[in-house]
């Protein structure tokens, strides 16, 4: 399955963790020239219409088509137009795994990434 929609992944690159992550699919994008992938830091850079910086820096999110995705769905976007990590996606989109996994990420991973970022970003 090819994907034509444009794909732009919005993340936090002042996180010690998902900048290095996001690095690493951004040299894959580049190294197989897959076109309508954008990558935007949100740490620092112009945020997309009816977004706050906030909502945006707790989890990735993939704009793609009409529709914003959070989460496992953004990864899934992601994944599916990267060669090495197609069959993850595959099977990660399997509605039960989804489900799980999405539960996973949306209450514990991206909660304490993005906890950690802050406590990276203030003065404590």
């Amino acid at each position: 399955m090819k994907n034509t929609k444009p794909l732009t992944v919005y993340f936090n690159g002042a996180c010690s963790l998902c900048g290095p992550e996001v690095a690493v699919y951004q040299r894959m994008v580049q190294e197989h020239a897959i076109e309508q992938v954008a990558f935007q830091d949100i740490s620092s850079g112009r945020l997309p219409k009816g977004y706050s910086r906030e909502t945006l820096l707790s989890s990735i999110h993939a704009h793609e088509g009409e529709a914003m995705l959070q989460g496992v769905e953004a990864f899934i976007a992601l994944w599916l137009r990267l060669p090495k990590f197609k069959y993850l996606a595959y099977l990660i989109n399997w509605p039960i795994l989804r489900s799980g996994i999405g539960l996973i990420y949306n209450h514990i991973i991206a909660p304490w990434l993005y906890k950690r970022y802050l406590r990276q970003t203030c003065d404590i």
